[in-house]
């Protein structure tokens, strides 16, 4: 018997539950939730909306971080990128959709960039990278899709533990990204330097970087092809 009548002792709280309960808050508060609910639907127009608002609303890193902290708001913005992906040369392919859901992904790597996001990404996606290469050998993906999604790649890589972790294991997804360094368009050219400077500075994947080496300074240029020097040392 305790002093206090019989009555046991009170439980002490633990950290956890405050952290359980901060979860809680989060997930009621999610302010993204009808506009990611509309992106994913199946109305294509209102989806195109959504998507327009949805990056309008992320227009910082304050509101990117409310976004990512919910991690609903990750795996529907995945699964309509793997949607869109999979129907590549397809009628019910949306080009807008692909575009934007690419594109704030990308914004989303860029700003915060914890390896929580990183691995957000994977588990609510497990082929992400797979789908990745797809729209780079895709004939009918556009330009501006593949410069997105190069620039989303080069965002993922931007973390070591990453790279290390998950991306270096598909390794199909570099060679086709080094392929595109023969490409016309700087701007995708420029995406793919971004990528293989940020494996070189991690000291990471000695053959990518070698394939690397051998398209930007061995391989016989063809006639018009961009100065990838020059380029490389922009973004130095």
């Amino acid at each position: 018997m305790s002093e206090r009548g019989g009555q046991p002792p009170p439980k002490k709280r633990r950290t956890n539950d405050r952290q359980r309960s901060k979860s809680a808050d989060l997930t009621v508060n999610n302010e993204y939730e009808d506009v990611v609910g509309k992106l994913k639907g199946a109305d294509k127009e209102s989806a195109v909306k959504a998507a327009k608002k949805l990056k309008q609303m992320l227009s910082n890193a304050t509101k990117i971080g409310g976004f990512v902290a919910h991690r609903r708001n990750l795996e529907d913005l995945v699964s309509v990128f793997s949607r869109e992906t999979s129907l590549l040369g397809t009628s019910m392919y949306h080009e807008d959709i692909h575009r934007y859901s690419i594109s704030i992904l990308a914004n989303c790597c860029y700003t915060d960039k914890t390896t929580s996001t990183g691995n957000q990404i994977r588990r609510a996606s497990r082929s992400f990278l797979d789908q990745a290469v797809r729209i780079f050998e895709s004939t009918t993906s556009n330009i501006e899709i593949r410069v997105s999604t190069c620039r989303l790649i080069g965002n993922l890589c931007n973390n070591k533990e990453l790279v290390t972790s998950w991306l270096s294991s598909n390794t199909i997804l570099f060679d086709r990204i080094a392929l595109l360094l023969e490409s016309t368009n700087e701007n995708i050219v420029t995406q793919c330097l971004r990528i293989f400077l940020f494996l070189s500075n991690h000291s990471f994947t000695r053959s990518a970087l070698a394939l690397f080496t051998f398209l930007l300074l061995i391989k016989p240029r063809r006639k018009g092809m961009l100065n990838t020097e020059r380029l490389l040392y922009s973004l130095q």
